[in-house]
């Protein structure tokens, strides 16, 4: 299954809201399939913008996110090495 259909799959509105937990593992695995640290922001940000989100599940989005980003927002949690930035972001 493609990473953006495995991510509205965990975040589908008729399934209990997955939890921080739940959304890193699946984070976890695409990044150990190859996906990059900015495609991983990117599909997790564009899942945080949708409008039809209940606070559950954007707070285990946002999260994620800082995990994925990293730095100080990932709280020594970070899923990749180097801290992205938002230049990194625009420029790939």
């Amino acid at each position: 299954m493609i990473p953006a259909r495995r991510l509205q799959a965990a975040l589908r509105l008729d399934q209990p809201a997955p939890t921080a937990a739940a959304l890193e593992k699946l984070a976890h695995a695409l990044r150990d399939e190859g996906m990059s640290q900015v495609a991983l922001y990117r599909l997790y940000q564009g899942e945080h913008a949708r409008g039809d989100l209940d606070e559950l599940r954007l707070e285990a989005l946002a999260e994620t996110m800082d995990r994925i980003w990293g730095g100080g927002w990932a709280k020594g949690h970070a899923l990749f090495e180097q801290a992205l930035s938002q230049a990194r972001l625009d420029s790939e």
